[in-house]
């Protein structure tokens, strides 16, 4: 976007106080590219708030060098054989060039069109025979077409381009400035102009300008007004929410697609994850994070349900074989005591006890007196001495039975540890719907009944009449806990799969939802803002629009009232206003074909006569088909008026407008062209300025009945004219040739409007050298001094020589004059 029109758009921001919303942002990226947009709402761009400029006063716009056309060669072309050159007078100025159909002359426009543009509109609307006849028929000897323009501050510019072959795509277009090595037209820079300010315009496409429709029309209208730029930054805009649109579109349907899923499956209502999923998945909004810990593992629901099954699978089955063990064991231990009941060793024991317990309470009460039989003095030390020397036979004696009570207390705590309290995740997962479980819990809980009995022969009978019904029971829940979560796991991978391959877009999506909305405010502000700078730019078009319409509608019912731009992408369009004796109308629908091409010229004219248009030519070919004879006076009035800033090539079979512009006195060089056999065209020239002049003076010259004396003060003075316009002509064809800019040219015949300097500007090219043209006169010849004289006087004082030898010998000189280099 250029500089002039961001900075507009910064100050609009600024003034409506839009800088502050948070989408004024998402704009002024916009206004950078689509990728600068992007990166900003991806958060990698950091965008400032707009601050207040000074204001800067304005810069008057300034025109691109313009480019005049000063001739077309072509050969092996379309209608034209041999090479033959379209000499052209370049600047401002309307030049004719006329010719039945079949001429030729079409073949000097289309010629330059392709030459300068690489395509032509007239054969793209017809079938391909029209491509494939480019080619002329009757010579072979090569095909080329080439142009001299004037290009102002550049001078002399070649475009030239040569085929050796039968395809028109074939070579390439160069240019070549004098001095200097040739270049692609591309070099030029106006690839974009030769679009936007197109200066061709054929009778094709001025019948279908308006046929396309309003919204190719107003892309034509919208490309000079620089629309294109606000027209990129709406599409941009709209373009970076469709696409966030289409994200959270595309991820909506992804969750529905899933949800569907978990519907479909007939675990969908009891497994946790799956219902958390469902939730989390359902309404305006989804539950990210959620979704995140459900397919990490990590959710509270995952804890109640999958990961019971995995604790429950993990459950160590009873071991059998350390059960028979500790039966064994215990039985064993048993065995023994029961063989050690009643014999001495058991009496030993017995009575090592109860001298410990003797022994024991003398200690602790210094008692002597017997504490059973009450015996006085009987513990004595010597009492004390003999029992522990009994008790270490004693206990020697009993050691067998203390072993075996010893080896049956072992035995029963090594039997109680296989006896464990039921796991409480059997109590937590009653819900799962497991078929087993009710059972491996009653039998765990009837083998947890264990850990109370102290006898090793009561518990080595409860282990053996639990052990095998209660493993079986726990192998029953594993194998049916591995089948169902096993189950789960094949109907809940698909879908944690799928959640996770969606989660990326989701997030996507939901940092998508709230940029739409600061999208969509930025483009309603936008819109409204590209309407009012669209209706600013256009205003001038559209007022020489109608200018050049009110000249062109002589006697038409129709009249224009407006021309507007309205709407944006599919809704663009070029609003018409007319009416119909007053009677509001659609435009199409009202106007004859003449009244339609006679509003495309007005539409064309003030869209390739723009300042900004590198173009000071237009080419214009058979624009009068179709119109009425009245209408032909106002086209020749409006290319009139055009050809005062810009050179006008009219390429015509219509006699009519010559005749009008003959009829209404305009100024205009009128060229010939016919065509001979096997395609031999000649060019020559009708008339001009000069020679117009001259035959206005001719007229008056013959004409008998004028009051006596007036012939003789009105010839010198056409005279004088035609000599002045000869020196005009001279001037600025040298000066643009050298470079000098048309305006500078302009404005230097303007400062030199008398006979002297102009003569000295013609001949000497320095207008201060006055003294010096009556000596390069003599030295064209003093015949040429003679006419010169004659003229200037004779405009003030009357002459009464021969007038057809003055006017014979003015056309003389003014040629010399135009052939000065």
């Amino acid at each position: 976007m250029t500089p002039e029109l961001k900075d507009r758009i910064v100050d609009r921001l600024i003034g409506t106080g839009a800088s502050e919303k948070p989408w004024a942002l998402a704009i002024l990226a916009a206004l950078e590219d689509e990728q600068q947009l992007a990166a900003y709402l991806e958060g990698t761009k950091h965008i400032s708030k707009p601050s207040a400029r000074e204001a800067e006063p304005a810069k008057p716009g300034t025109e691109p060098p313009g480019a005049y056309v000063s001739s077309i060669t072509v050969e092996g072309f379309r209608g034209v054989g041999r090479a033959v050159t379209l000499k052209l007078r370049p600047g401002p100025g309307l030049t004719l060039v006329v010719g039945r159909n079949g001429s030729g002359k079409s073949s000097f426009a289309e010629g330059l069109e392709f030459l300068l543009t690489g395509h032509n509109y007239r054969w793209e609307k017809r079938p391909r025979v029209w491509v494939d006849g480019w080619r002329n028929l009757h010579h072979k000897d090569g095909a080329s077409l080439h142009a001299e323009l004037l290009v102002e501050g550049q001078g002399t510019l070649s475009v030239s381009r040569t085929w050796k072959t039968d395809d028109i795509a074939g070579g390439e277009t160069t240019v070549k400035r004098r001095g200097s090595a040739a270049q692609p037209l591309d070099s030029m820079g106006w690839n974009a102009a030769l679009t936007t300010f197109r200066p061709f315009l054929s009778y094709n496409e001025l019948g279908s300008l308006l046929d396309e429709g309003p919204s190719t029309l107003y892309d034509a209208l919208s490309s000079v007004l620089g629309l294109e730029e606000l027209n990129e930054v709406q599409k941009i805009l709209a373009n970076a929410r469709k696409a966030r649109d289409a994200q959270v579109a595309d991820a909506k349907a992804e969750a529905e697609r899933i949800s569907e899923a978990i519907a479909l499956l007939e675990l969908a209502a009891v497994d946790r994850r799956l219902v958390n999923a469902s939730r989390a998945l359902d309404g305006a909004s989804w539950d990210i994070a959620a979704l995140q810990d459900l397919v990490q593992g990590e959710s509270d629901a995952d804890t109640t349900d999958i990961n019971l099954l995995g604790r429950l699978q993990a459950i160590a089955p009873p071991d059998e074989t350390g059960a028979a063990n500790a039966i064994r064991n215990l039985r064993a231990t048993q065995g023994v005591l029961a063989d050690l009941a009643g014999t001495s060793a058991e009496r030993s024991r017995a009575q090592a006890q109860l001298l410990q317990q003797a022994l024991a309470f003398h200690e602790r009460h210094k008692a002597k007196d017997c504490p059973v039989c009450r015996t006085a003095g009987v513990l004595s030390k010597s009492w004390v001495t003999a029992t522990r020397k009994e008790m270490a036979k004693l206990k020697k004696d009993a050691a067998a039975c203390e072993a075996a009570e010893s080896a049956s207390s072992a035995a029963i705590r090594d039997a109680q540890r296989l006896v464990m309290a039921p796991p409480p995740t059997l109590e937590e997962s009653k819900d799962l719907g497991l078929a087993t479980l009710p059972e491996a819990l009653r039998c765990w809980t009837a083998w947890a009944e264990g850990r109370d009995i102290e006898s090793a022969q009561l518990l080595a009978d409860h282990l053996e009449t639990q052990i095998l019904e209660f493993a079986e029971a726990v192998k029953l829940l594993i194998g049916e806990v591995r089948i169902e979560k096993q189950r789960r796991e094949d109907l809940w991978r698909p879908i944690a799969a799928a959640i996770t391959a969606w989660l990326p877009a989701a997030q996507d999506a939901v940092r998508a939802k709230a940029q739409i909305k600061e999208l969509k405010a930025a483009e309603a502000w936008w819109k409204e803002t590209s309407a009012l700078v669209r209706d600013e730019r256009f205003e001038p078009i559209a007022g020489r629009a109608l200018a050049v319409w009110n000249q062109l509608r002589l006697l038409s019912n129709v009249a224009l009232g407006g021309i507007g731009l309205e709407g944006v992408a599919q809704r663009r369009r070029v609003t018409l206003q007319v009416t119909v004796d007053g009677s509001p109308a659609e435009a199409l629908g009202v106007m004859s074909q003449g009244e339609l091409h006679a509003l495309a010229l007005s539409l064309f004219l003030p869209r390739a006569t723009l300042p900004e248009s590198p173009f000071r030519f237009l080419s214009v070919d058979d624009p009068v088909q179709s119109m009425d004879p009245s209408r032909i006076e106002g086209l020749a009035r409006a290319f009139a008026d055009t050809a005062k800033t810009r050179q006008v090539i009219v390429f015509t079979h219509d006699d009519r407008l010559h005749e009008a512009v003959r009829r209404l006195g305009l100024s205009a060089t009128v060229i010939g062209v016919t065509r001979r056999a096997r395609s031999v065209v000649e060019v020559r020239q009708i008339t001009d300025p000069v020679s117009n002049l001259l035959d206005d003076a001719r007229a008056v010259a013959r004409t008998a009945d004028l009051p006596k004396g007036v012939a003789g003060r009105v010839v010198p003075g056409f005279c004088r004219t035609a000599i002045e316009a000869a020196c005009m002509e001279t001037v600025r064809r040298r000066r643009l040739a050298r470079g000098e800019m048309h305006d500078q040219v302009e404005e230097l015949l303007a400062a030199n409007t008398r006979t002297h300097p102009l003569m000295a500007l013609a001949l000497l090219d320095d207008e201060r050298r006055t003294e010096d043209v009556l000596p390069r006169l003599r030295r064209i010849g003093a015949w040429a001094l003679d006419t010169f004289n004659t003229c200037k006087a004779g405009s003030h004082q009357g002459q009464s020589d021969d007038l057809q030898e003055l006017i014979e010998s003015s056309g003389k000189l003014a040629a010399k004059i135009t052939e000065a280099p």
